[in-house]
């Protein structure tokens, strides 16, 4: 379905007006993202419906404060007797330069929370990295980074194995993460390890390609168990040992 309505609107664009044909990538990659942050902005929606609490219908608004059911999500906020707010999600990085917005997705990427684009631009697929990138560190779920929490990305500093951050330690946490980041795992290869973990008996609580906390703290859990040092971040000879039969 999806691909149906890219390739009509990419047929559109195309008709309306002469491009040239190195253009045509970039037009198929924005399109592509626009689609795809739509798709995400209804998922979160329907979460927040299913689950018809006031707290769900606040994340919603903090990952999507213009999304395309915000007046909806604040609708329902006032019946259930909670106060509307639009936080300015840009302003915990406001100080941060465009290279550095940049270094910030490149980073939550390398991490396994995808932004849907390199591009400086903190809109609603970047905020959905950080809110969970913040989850998982056990920080309020803004959508917004605060100036220390940018510093801990772009400084690629590691949580520790329970999941919450920690300064113990952070030089090699932070060498262990740059190590796997080096990597470049794609969603699929992510998956492998997940379903590597899994048979041989550490949780990941989910084969999604994100490396979440429970993936984090799976890798931990099997790197103690085969002696090896507890950074829940992979080494190259440690995926092909996850992803080998």
């Amino acid at each position: 379905m999806v691909r149906r309505m890219i390739s009509a609107a990419l047929a559109a664009t195309l008709l309306s007006a002469p491009v040239q044909a190195q253009d045509v990538g970039e037009i198929v990659g924005g399109i592509a993202r626009q689609y795809l942050e739509q798709e995400q902005d209804r998922a979160a929606f329907s979460q927040a419906q299913q689950t018809n609490t006031l707290s769900a219908y606040q994340s919603y608004l903090r990952q999507f404060p213009k999304g395309a059911y915000a007046e909806q999500a604040r609708e329902r906020v006032r019946r259930l007797g909670g106060t509307v707010s639009t936080p300015n999600t840009q302003a915990g990085a406001a100080s941060l330069t465009a290279d550095q917005r940049v270094a910030v997705q490149r980073r939550l990427n390398a991490l396994g929370y995808s932004t849907n684009g390199l591009d400086g631009n903190f809109g609603p697929g970047t905020r959905r990295a950080i809110s969970l990138w913040q989850r998982d560190r056990n920080y309020p779920q803004t959508g917004a980074l605060t100036r220390a929490q940018a510093t801990e990305i772009l400084q690629g500093r590691a949580p520790a194995a329970g999941g919450s951050s920690s300064n113990a330690g952070a030089g090699s946490g932070g060498s262990a993460a740059q190590a796997e980041a080096v990597l470049n795992l794609s969603r699929e290869q992510r998956r492998a390890v997940q379903a590597g973990l899994t048979r041989r008996g550490f949780d990941t609580r989910g084969v999604d390609g994100s490396f979440g906390r429970g993936t984090r703290n799976a890798i931990a859990a099997w790197q103690q168990a085969n002696d090896l040092t507890a950074t829940g971040y992979l080494t190259a000879n440690q995926f092909e040992r996850l992803t080998s039969r």
